[in-house]
């Protein structure tokens, strides 16, 4: 059994979690933790001029050199993009994968979006710990995974209803995530929408409240919110 400590970020499409949890995952490495990138889909079909087989061999070479950029690893799953569907048979595949992998902290989608393929990811990734956690569920032989922290990443399409509640502060690895995030053909800059402005932006005014230069923010579920304490 691995006893490195383990966190995974599971993204709707490849450049999903290296964009919004990239940094954070660069930090856990650094601090001597295993990262890896779940990506249920390629991104495929987001090209306007190239074919989604064209766009997808790409689109796969640009996630192993972000991912490796990020002392991470890479995991493609079989699954079309735009096509994503939060069913039984999918959340299997992932909750498999999820008990190889072993993670500590799980990051993926927040559950509002204008992406149908994001809201799958959400609920298929809280579905596929509860499977991979509970011992009666047969998963290709694996062994049940223990508990694991979920967080759930900021992101430009993911902004309805997304409250900040952990912060992570990336400013000792931002310009190693940003040389990650330019791996990738829209990272700098192509394809019209301006990825990285955004990103920098984001993480900037979060490091302003903070107090630092540049920090993560991720949404929690409302029971990860409750404390107990004797005194304030």
């Amino acid at each position: 059994m691995n006893e490195t400590p383990t966190i995974v970020a599971v993204g709707a499409h490849t450049a999903d979690m290296e964009f919004t949890a990239g940094a954070t995952l660069l930090k856990h490495v650094r601090a001597g933790w295993q990262a890896h990138l779940v990506h249920l889909s390629l991104g495929e079909k987001g090209s306007r001029t190239l074919s989604a087989a064209e766009y997808g061999e790409q689109k796969r070479t640009e996630a192993e050199a972000a991912a490796a950029a990020l002392g991470a690893s890479a995991h493609f799953l079989p699954f079309r993009d735009g096509e994503i569907e939060a069913d039984e048979p999918t959340a299997r595949v992932l909750a498999a994968t999820l008990r190889q992998l072993r993670p500590q902290v799980v990051i993926t989608h927040w559950h509002e979006s204008i992406h149908g393929d994001h809201i799958a990811c959400h609920h298929l990734t809280r579905r596929a710990l509860f499977l991979a956690a509970i011992r009666h569920f047969d998963l290709d032989g694996l062994p049940p995974m223990g508990w694991c922290r979920t967080y759930y990443a900021e992101n430009w399409e993911d902004a309805e209803g997304f409250e900040p509640y952990t912060y992570v502060d990336i400013s000792d690895v931002y310009a190693e995530w940003q040389a990650a995030f330019r791996q990738y053909a829209i990272g700098r800059g192509e394809g019209g929408f301006p990825y990285w402005d955004w990103y920098e932006a984001r993480t900037r005014l979060h490091g302003i409240k903070l107090g630092v230069r540049h920090a993560a923010a991720f949404a929690v579920e409302p029971a990860a919110r409750w404390r107990q304490v004797e005194l304030l």
